[in-house]
């Protein structure tokens, strides 16, 4: 396999992952921006301002997609248990039972695909893709906005 082959691999997987998206988001009703408010909360409540800051949209915004969502049952405003004056986001217990088929569906397939991988290679395709994703995530991190270091044009 060359660079191009794996450059071309992943851009398939970018697709794939983009139509899952797409195809989830159109299974809830919910638009992508508001899927990718809940892919934050399956981790746990978050601030408004956390949620802004992770997936870049205004205070502005984020009050209307914490809205939709709430308004279809997908999330709860909470008082927070470490500082009662702050107000976290949470997934409630029943939208959890909505939104988990479909990505237990994703992750059997996932899961069908390397069940027959020795150990070995499981172990190489996990580190593979382990670099794979520090490569993007260091490619996220030169996009965003902010100082850059002297010498470095856009």
């Amino acid at each position: 396999m060359h660079l191009q082959d794996v450059m071309a691999a992943s851009r398939r997987v970018h697709a794939a992952i983009d139509s899952i998206d797409a195809l989830i988001s159109q299974h809830l009703g919910v638009q992508r921006s508001d899927l990718r408010c809940l892919n934050l909360l399956e981790h746990g409540p978050v601030t408004a301002g956390e949620i802004a800051a992770r997936i870049g949209l205004t205070s502005g915004s984020v009050t209307a997609l914490v809205d939709r969502l709430e308004r279809a049952g997908f999330v709860e405003r909470r008082r927070s248990s470490t500082d009662r004056r702050s107000v976290e986001v949470a997934i409630p217990d029943a939208a959890f039972g909505r939104i988990a088929p479909l990505y237990r569906q994703v992750g059997q397939a996932v899961m069908g695909q390397f069940s027959s991988m020795e150990a070995d290679a499981l172990a190489q395709a996990g580190e593979t893709l382990a670099a794979f994703a520090g490569a993007l995530e260091a490619a996220a991190a030169g996009l965003a906005p902010g100082p850059r270091p002297e010498g470095d044009a856009p």
